[in-house]
């Protein structure tokens, strides 16, 4: 039975970072983050550790609805292929649950450039795959 509470708490991390949910189902999810100079590196542009975190974050929630109630999740591994830096203030991430089986789930993400929901005309900043184990 999946979790039919789609409006979760955020992790601290996550709260820390400034991501925020837009929206959760079963088969996928929505994150925005806004930028700030804490989230940039040395070099000027966004830390590659802030897009994975994001991407980590989105595929987390798309899982946590998935999974059966009073089950716990994980990432297993995470891998992002960095595209592009952003130009705008704000990024956003769109989670599609790929496979679910009982124990393991596969989730694809991608980071657009901006806030916005139309992730087709978006500039592409960032692709990820994550695998979660549930327990």
């Amino acid at each position: 039975m999946t979790n039919l509470d789609t409006n979760f708490q955020l992790s601290p991390f996550g709260d820390f970072l400034g991501i925020e949910q837009v929206s959760s189902d079963d088969t996928k999810s929505l994150c925005r983050m806004s930028l700030s100079s804490s989230h940039f590196n040395a070099g000027g542009r966004v830390h590659g550790g802030v897009l994975s975190s994001l991407a980590d974050t989105a595929a987390g929630l798309v899982v946590r609805v998935y999974r059966p109630e009073h089950s716990v999740s994980a990432t297993t591994d995470l891998s992002i292929a960095f595209i592009r830096s952003p130009l705008k203030s704000h990024v956003s991430a769109k989670a599609t649950l790929l496979h679910a089986g009982k124990r393991l789930c596969r989730v694809e993400v991608i980071i657009v450039d901006g806030d916005t929901t139309d992730f087709e005309d978006a500039r592409l900043v960032a692709r990820a795959t994550a695998t979660f184990i549930i327990n």
